[in-house]
């Protein structure tokens, strides 16, 4: 049997030594923080100041970039919904950003780190390309039109129900179930998800560069290269990618 306290080491070890190797250095931003995104967004703390515990570690690290143009951190964070069978109060993860790099490159580094630790062969599945099958919209050539009424009135969801939400859960139901017993990868999200600053693809009309990996029903990596337009708002320089052990919906930690 597998020693679990050897075997988080060794992936620790792992996962150090293949940034290190991409010359990524290793950098600590503050666990707490001051800024309250309102109720259920972070976890409170009894500190002097009214602070709060991270729920990712995002743009603390981003700034890092000023200094070093890949960096990354492996951290506490603080789950603050409720705990259940697959998430915990706390948990570490790894979050790191590389400049100058394409979507390519983020999608392999992916890869690279995810695979030496599953006894799975990992497959690419295209989000934009299964919604081309179901609704007959080819999301690389046309925008979204009518895609969240039929997306909902196929999910029986009302029309009121915000598009990301509906998205998460077409994915998690047509899509997600796939991994039970695999490692996949999921690429091509449709615009108006969870990762408003994710890139348009170049050369389609709504789809990103994003990627989640799932391995045996689990999200475990998510990843996307940032939009280059500075002018955009909440956009930030460089591609990341951000790895735990349990499901991320719509969560940002600024």
């Amino acid at each position: 049997m597998l020693n679990p306290v050897v075997m988080k080491s060794d992936l620790l070890f792992s996962l150090r030594d293949t940034l290190r190797s991409e010359t990524f250095v290793e950098v600590v931003t503050p666990t707490v923080r001051r800024a309250d995104l309102g109720p259920g967004r972070r976890v409170p703390v009894d500190l002097d100041g009214g602070r709060f515990l991270r729920a990712m570690i995002g743009p603390a690290l981003r700034v890092n970039m000023e200094h070093h143009r890949r960096v990354f951190e492996i951290g506490q964070c603080f789950r603050p919904e409720k705990p259940d069978e697959l998430h915990a109060p706390e948990f570490q993860m790894l979050d790191l950003y590389a400049a100058d790099e394409n979507f390519e490159f983020l999608f392999a580094l992916a890869e690279r780190l995810v695979a030496p630790h599953i006894r799975y062969t990992p497959k690419r599945v295209s989000v934009a390309g299964h919604i081309r099958d179901v609704f007959g919209i080819d999301l690389r050539r046309e925008p979204l039109g009518d895609l969240p009424a039929q997306m909902a009135a196929h999910l029986d969801m009302g029309t009121e129900v915000p598009f990301k939400t509906v998205l998460g859960r077409f994915v998690e139901r047509e899509l997600e179930t796939q991994s039970t017993g695999a490692a996949l990868f999921l690429t091509e999200y449709p615009i108006g998800g969870d990762e408003p600053c994710a890139r348009l693809t170049p050369g389609t009309t709504a789809v990103l560069n994003r990627f989640e990996v799932l391995i045996d029903g689990l999200e475990v990596v998510h990843g996307y290269e940032d939009e280059p337009d500075r002018a955009a708002p909440a956009r930030a320089e460089g591609s990341g990618i951000s790895l735990d052990g349990g499901r991320r919906r719509g969560r940002r930690d600024p």
